[in-house]
């Protein structure tokens, strides 16, 4: 969720346990990523793409705190609302402001330090409001937990992610009103998987990739910076 890494909103990445920052430590970044076709209820399918600058900070060895803002797109895939200009049931919010706040907490570590478990609490809030056209409000709580393991500079992570949705879609044709609609996510447990790979001496550079699951195909890229 915007833990050690960010990469995709609704939701966000959730990121290896093995990234949990230590004490004092910062971490700053940016990446990018796409949600391909959320299930949402009245047959309505979501489709987003966002970019941002992530920041984390290590309260304690064991727990960090993690926020995000940056800009998302937003179109709802709905059949139930139509215009008279178009045919088509696809409807675009344009450009909307994202902003994410989130924390990570190890929950065990094995004596090597090789195996990691996390759990993690994130919210992200998107905006896409526009004079004249589809205003758009997207709310989400994510719960996730994941096991990690470490292959020298290579860290494969693993988990399952509980993820409730809210949208309050408001739709308008030649900049009338035209249909409000507030949706909710079909499914909300899903699985979600990727890797950090360190560089430098130090290891202080990450490159993250990450993919989930619920009900739609999310992926998501980052690169973060250990200071």
């Amino acid at each position: 969720c915007l833990l050690p890494t960010a990469g995709l909103v609704w939701a966000e990445a959730v990121g290896s346990p093995a990234g949990i920052l230590k004490k004092g430590q910062w971490l700053m970044g940016g990446g990018g990523g796409g949600l391909l076709g959320r299930a949402l209820t009245g047959n309505a399918n979501a489709t987003s793409y966002q970019l941002g600058h992530f920041r984390g900070y290590g309260l304690t060895d064991r727990l960090s705190l993690y926020g995000k803002i940056g800009g998302a797109y937003l179109e709802i895939d709905d059949p139930a609302v139509q215009t008279s200009t178009s045919p088509s049931s696809i409807h675009s919010f344009g450009a909307g402001i994202l902003v994410s706040v989130g924390v990570k907490g190890r929950l065990w570590r094995s004596a090597s330090q090789k195996w990691e478990w996390d759990g993690s609490v994130q919210y992200v809030d998107v905006r896409a409001r526009h004079r004249g056209s589809n205003d758009g409000h997207w709310r989400e709580w994510v719960g996730a937990t994941s096991v990690a393991r470490s292959f020298g500079r290579i860290k494969p992570y693993l988990g399952l992610k509980y993820s409730v949705i809210d949208v309050d879609a408001k739709y308008r044709e030649n900049g009338r009103p035209l249909k409000q609609v507030a949706y909710e996510a079909e499914t909300t447990v899903g699985p979600f998987f990727g890797t950090d790979v360190y560089f430098g001496d130090q290891e202080d550079v990450i490159i993250n990739v990450e993919t989930s699951y619920v009900n739609g195909t999310e992926v998501g890229v980052s690169v973060q910076y250990l200071f």
